[in-house]
């Protein structure tokens, strides 16, 4: 006999339509209801969430807390609204992703939280508390391990669960999963993995003007790249099309957006007239055009709130045709009936590498809309002087296994948090948890990296003891803001400094902010500007000169072309920017040197003002461009305060509402004597 489903879970059965539950679901269901935790390996589209459902109306029905962590804020986003059927029957679920110390008592009154395994690293930190009573716990797409920036943060996360809270049962779920047997050796857990896919995918690879099948047997003959891709939307069908590059992706969207214009039915094109032809936001000018043909691009240099406009069109049916980077497979879930790999190559800082089947088998793995499609078609791109190693490396060959990316660098960040938190009191302790992570399962030695993050963190008085080791305050508020204790020490150093431009260095020359790629043209420019006290790379003084820019208000579209960079390599800089000043501001407090200019520094990076208009970003709806036009305007917050709406609307940019926002906000900022620190 199997599980007695709660009516709960049958309900949602029933919403989604599914009479019976895959064999693989059927078991990991047992698995779950037994108590037991689970590696989940299984194609995308194959139901791995009904099973992270099950376990989480399991543990609520029980009283116990459930915690779903994913890789991106946007995936949270997207599982948020996913999850939203079950608040009807009393589940209180809540997203949290938000500032690394912002205050976080109130998720102890949710059943389910979905977050990033960063906001959840931040939250076992500074507030463990909210974790009472937890009973289940999701780890999505833990092939992320693999990834450099943030697996070691997942995988020192899963460590943390699993060694701090006693009985906690988890679900770890992936597509691509090679090295099944030795994660879940690691986990201590069951495992169930299968290649079933409910849509079918028949895979092919194209090479000269011939398509071969699995078996590497012609299958017809292939036309153009452009006839392939319009030939893959016919009877309805929706395509994504991978490439190697940013600049790929908007050059191929605009080439074959013509094409695509011309296949669409007249209602096609009354669905996309809804798409408004203007927007403030950088660069929305330029996919405006392509949108309205059907076609869409997606890659990481453009604005979030453009990519999720991408994202929603073709949810709705609306685009016939993504162009994108690698970025999308491993992201948002977008399936398509066809999916194109187009370039099976890319840079990797020095040559020209192949990229990894586990990402091409991403990519692959969007094809076949559940619900709308009886199969999906996987089309891989090459030359025919490559044809042999394509079929070996992706038809025919083995995923790569899932390895740590755990370093010294990252073992420092962890060995000031876990001492932070108690988790751990002293070497021995923290030894013991490290020889519970997936690299020391790899036998990586990690014993000398925990020893040197020790004697550094003592070296810089962030934390005391031998035999039981505790933070100074300022290693406490280094571990509460989730900075690396380098980047700690480096914007200690900068707490004396008054100039500008020194601090803007100081900030951007920190290991937590990216630097940026300084072209041969560009090196004189920023190899002069550079002179300064402060000991920083070309890349580094570049995102200064950036942050200088955007404080005196440069217009993003100036910033983007003077200095050849994408929109959200600026959004990106401003967003790390603003916590780093912030994190500035707070360290000089916790070391007795409060500094107003500081906090006005972080307000003015985090808004694009200039200091004259601080005040008044902090109304509702008011960013740079409207602050400014009020201030030209002769506005202040105590002439707002006593404004007639009326007044206010005749400025570009505000509406009746907004007006009366703007307004109320004022008074309620002057009449209380509100200071926001200033």
């Amino acid at each position: 006999m199997g599980p007695k489903f709660p009516d709960e879970f049958l309900q949602y059965l029933k919403e989604e339509g599914i009479g019976e539950l895959y064999p693989h679901q059927k078991e990991s269901v047992e698995i779950i209801d037994a108590g037991k935790s689970l590696l989940l390996a299984t194609p995308t589209s194959s139901g791995k969430s009904l099973v992270a459902y099950f376990g989480m109306i399991r543990a609520w029905k029980r009283g116990l807390k459930s915690l779903y962590t994913v890789p991106l804020r946007a995936l949270a986003e997207e599982k948020w609204n996913e999850i939203q059927f079950f608040k009807k029957f009393g589940m209180k679920i809540m997203i949290s992703t938000g500032d690394y110390d912002r205050g976080s008592e109130y998720l102890r009154d949710y059943d389910v939280i979905i977050s990033t395994s960063e906001k959840v690293d931040s939250l076992l930190r500074n507030n463990p508390n909210v974790f009472e009573n937890l009973g289940f716990v999701v780890f999505d797409e833990i092939h992320n391990i693999m990834d450099e920036s943030r697996g070691h943060t997942l995988e020192i996360v899963i460590n943390k669960i699993r060694y701090a809270f006693e009985g906690i049962q988890f679900l770890a779920m992936s597509a691509t999963v090679n090295n099944v047997t030795s994660v879940a050796d690691w986990l201590e857990s069951a495992s169930v993995s299968s290649d079933f896919r409910p849509v079918p995918l028949h895979r092919f690879v194209i090479a000269g003007d011939t398509i071969y099948d699995e078996y590497g047997e012609s299958a017809g003959e292939a036309g153009t790249l452009e006839e392939m891709v319009v030939g893959t939307l016919r009877n309805g069908g929706q395509t994504l099309v991978f490439v190697n590059s940013r600049k790929a992706t908007e050059k191929f969207a605009e080439r074959i957006s013509s094409l695509v214009d011309q296949s669409l039915t007249q209602r096609e094109r009354e669905n996309l007239s809804d798409i408004p032809l203007s927007n403030e936001s950088t660069g929305y000018d330029k996919i405006v055009p392509i949108l309205k043909k059907g076609v869409g691009f997606h890659h990481a240099g453009m604005l979030s709130e453009q990519r999720r406009l991408v994202e929603r069109l073709f949810k709705q049916g609306k685009l016939k045709l993504i162009v994108a980077t690698t970025t999308l497979a491993a992201g948002m879930n977008l399936p398509a009936r066809s999916v194109i790999v187009k370039d099976i190559h890319r840079y990797d800082g020095s040559y020209s590498v192949m990229i990894p089947n586990l990402e091409v088998q991403q990519m692959l793995g969007r094809a076949g809309r559940v619900k709308y499609d009886s199969f999906g078609n996987g089309y891989i791109y090459t030359t025919r002087t490559r044809l042999k190693d394509v079929f070996n490396e992706y038809l025919h060959g083995p995923l790569e296994d899932i390895v740590s990316k755990i370093d010294e660098r990252k073992v420092r960040m962890h060995v000031l948090g876990l001492i932070s938190s108690g988790i751990c009191k002293n070497e021995d302790s923290l030894n013991k948890f490290f020889a519970l992570t997936f690299a020391s399962k790899q036998g990586i030695d990690l014993e000398p990296w925990v020893a040197r993050s020790i004697e550094f963190l003592k070296e810089n008085d962030m934390i005391r003891g031998v035999d039981v080791m505790k933070p100074t305050p300022f290693g406490r508020r280094v571990s509460e803001l989730y900075i690396d204790p380098m980047t700690g020490v480096k914007l200690r150093d900068l707490v004396n400094i008054v100039d500008l431009d020194e601090l803007l260095i100081g900030i951007s020359a920190t290991p937590d902010m990216p630097k940026l790629y300084v072209g041969e043209r560009e090196e004189s420019v920023f190899y002069q500007t550079g002179k300064s006290n402060i000991d920083a790379e070309e890349g580094q003084v570049k995102v200064a000169m950036i942050l200088r820019d955007w404080i005196e208000e440069l217009s993003e579209d100036s910033i983007v072309e003077k200095y050849n960079v994408w929109p959200a390599d600026i959004r990106n800089r401003v967003e790390i920017g603003d916590w780093l000043s912030h994190s500035l501001y707070e360290i000089a407090r916790v070391l007795g040197k409060g500094r107003t200019d500081l906090r006005i520094l972080n307000y003015r990076i985090a808004n694009g003002v200039m200091e004259d208009l601080v005040k008044l970003t902090f109304l509702p709806n008011i960013g740079r461009v409207r602050a400014r036009r009020l201030r030209m305007n002769g506005y202040d917050l105590e002439r707002i305060a006593q404004a007639d709406p009326a007044d206010i609307q005749r400025i570009a940019g505000f509406g009746e509402k907004i007006s009366e926002n703007v307004i109320k906000e004022a008074k309620k900022i002057t009449e209380r004597g509100i200071t926001f620190g200033l």
